[in-house]
């Protein structure tokens, strides 16, 4: 059984409570004045408020007592056209959101200029993935630190730690396999042939007649139409295709980790949202803020952010009623059962389901 650090959201302010959350995490000594430390993070999508902000990313590392000249923020780049596509372009968008500046570690594309810079990592036999794409930064480091927002995910229901390192640290040859066999479908009886869909469609993938319609030929399966639909007529049905995505991200996790020696995983359970820091337009909190989590298992630390969620009241004027427990996360995906991905992160060998939480 995994121990959870929890630091409550009314103690996160006080002097020494970032101290007291990380000074539990054990081995942190293993840490050389040499090594090199990458800081993954997601530094939020263009119009994006709902990630972890610079100066609790610095609160972080500046408690680790990191090296400020070997310790670096990172994240890699993705398959859809915008800021986070290309390094240069994501690079503005890290400093127009307060990251890379002199205040803050500098930050550096994992996976090169156009993400194709990675390491191939041999995955184990009986592994659905024969070969992971990881972003060579990631790789080359000698020591990862892993700061997660927890919130909501089109694919996977909720996200945190391992989504991080399973679709964050993959290069776009990774992603684009951990997406491929994802294709999201149109129920024809709700479609009211908006067009909006297809206007966010970064592949053009998507045509309007009668209805929308879906090219699954060219679809990457990004899940963006999914948050766009007004009426909810794009959706993925639970199947053997959505499973198949939620073992390649953890499959990926897995060679993540292989490669890059996460020191710990801190998991920030505030601005709850429904949807991936990826989103620019996102709906408001729907539980107010609970607090932050540190550990040294991805698995334990997900499950307990995710139990934290589920007991916490709703917030006000929130879609999700008060006792909704679960549903919290299903009302707006009801299709994905967002605890499958944790299960097989279990089996794998990542972590815990099964944790011990110690209220700080």
């Amino acid at each position: 059984m995994s121990k959870v650090f929890f630091l409550p959201i009314d103690k996160a302010s006080m002097k020494g409570g970032f101290t007291k959350l990380l000074d539990k995490i054990p081995d942190r000594e293993r840490i050389l004045p040499t090594d090199t430390v990458a800081v993954k993070i997601h530094p939020g999508e263009e119009g994006n408020s709902s990630y972890v902000s610079p100066d609790n990313v610095n609160r972080i590392i500046e408690t680790l007592a990191l090296e400020t000249d070997r310790v670096f923020l990172t994240d890699t780049t993705v398959l859809y056209p915008g800021k986070r596509m290309s390094a240069p372009d994501y690079l503005h968008l890290t400093h127009e959101h307060g990251f890379g500046l002199p205040w803050t570690p500098p930050f550096i594309i994992a996976d090169g200029l156009h993400g194709e810079d990675e390491t191939i990592v041999k995955m184990p036999e009986g592994f659905q993935t024969d070969e992971a794409h990881i972003a060579s930064i990631i790789s080359n480091s000698d020591a990862m630190v892993v700061i997660s927002h927890f919130k909501g995910h089109l694919l996977t229901g909720f996200g945190g730690a391992l989504k991080n390192l399973g679709m964050g640290c993959a290069s776009r040859a990774g992603k684009l396999y951990q997406h491929s066999s994802v294709k999201p479908i149109i129920n024809t009886k709700k479609c009211t042939a908006c067009g909006i869909c297809a206007d966010h469609c970064h592949v053009s993938a998507i045509s309007i007649s009668s209805c929308a319609s879906i090219d699954t030929d060219i679809c990457t399966g990004c899940g963006e139409c999914l948050g766009r639909c007004p009426e909810g007529a794009v959706r993925v049905s639970w199947d053997q295709n959505m499973s198949t995505f939620m073992r390649r991200m953890i499959e990926y996790a897995y060679a993540a980790v292989s490669v890059s020696n996460p020191l710990l995983y801190v998991n920030f359970v505030t601005s709850v949202v429904p949807d991936c820091d990826c989103m620019r337009d996102i709906d408001p909190p729907f539980v107010d803020d609970i607090g932050i989590l540190a550990s040294i298992d991805p698995v334990a630390i997900d499950m307990a952010s995710l139990d934290l969620v589920t007991a916490a009241p709703a917030a006000k004027n929130s879609p999700v009623r008060a006792g909704a427990g679960a549903d919290k996360f299903s009302a707006y995906r009801p299709d994905i059962d967002g605890i499958h991905h944790l299960s097989i992160a279990e089996s794998l060998g990542l972590g815990s389901m099964e944790y011990e939480l110690v209220t700080l």
